[in-house]
């Protein structure tokens, strides 16, 4: 039987105590190189030559300042002191019939690690993060976490990528927004959303995590990549 390349990328687990991304394990695999700390406060994923995709509310009000790019050290994903300056960002247009908090940030230095992004619909299939969170004191931890989730991913035009967390918990953490949502087929892996925390309604006993999808903001993705990120 062939391993789950979900499995690949994260085999090392750690205790719940201990959780940036709750239920999560360490990122052991360098594909995820590319996942970036905003500010301290977001994650992104590197695309293009020198942007982040990330979330609007992670850089609002005109907010700029710096991502953090990791590196691979002992086998696992950790942070770095290299930095480069956010320079400039973009934000899709206003819609009711689509999830448009996303932003795309240009970096001051050229980075080369972006990721591919999806187009394809993601309805049924299985889907996984990754995140810098925080930790249980509320610190900020030094290496990157993942998770596969459990469930599939479901479509809500309106809303995004919506996928239920049968535990109430697992998944996605505050500082983790604006992260990518990574599906994979065959051997490749691309980024489909942006995290943005929980679904409306969400309730302790019914709790689905949100992503804007990359698909439904394609045409404003692929312009802005190409005038501002090559």
């Amino acid at each position: 039987m062939k391993t789950s390349v979900f499995l690949a990328l994260s085999a090392a687990w750690i205790p719940l105590a201990a959780q940036a991304i709750i239920n999560g394990g360490f990122a052991t695999n360098p594909f995820l190189l590319g996942v970036v700390k905003v500010n301290d406060d977001c994650t992104g994923a590197l695309i293009g030559n020198k942007c982040v995709l990330t979330a609007h509310h992670c850089l609002a009000r005109n907010r700029l300042g710096e991502v953090m790019l990791p590196e691979y050290k002992s086998s696992v994903v950790v942070e770095s002191t290299k930095t480069s300056k956010i320079i400039s960002s973009f934000e899709p247009g206003y819609s009711e019939r689509r999830c448009y908090d996303m932003k795309i940030a240009v970096l001051a230095e050229s980075h080369n690690r972006g990721y591919n992004l999806t187009k394809a619909s993601v309805q049924g299939q299985s889907v996984a993060v990754a995140g810098w969170g925080f930790l249980g004191d509320y610190t900020i931890p030094k290496v990157l976490e993942f998770f596969q989730y459990t469930s599939k991913a479901k479509i809500v035009p309106s809303e995004g990528i919506v996928v239920p967390v049968p535990d109430g918990a697992s998944g996605i953490a505050f500082r983790d927004s604006g992260g990518p949502l990574f599906v994979c087929k065959g051997a490749k892996c691309y980024v489909a959303g942006v995290a943005n925390g929980k679904a409306d309604g969400s309730t302790l006993m019914n709790t689905q995590h949100l992503w804007c999808d990359v698909r439904s903001n394609w045409a404003w993705i692929t312009e802005t990549v190409k005038a501002k990120c090559l």
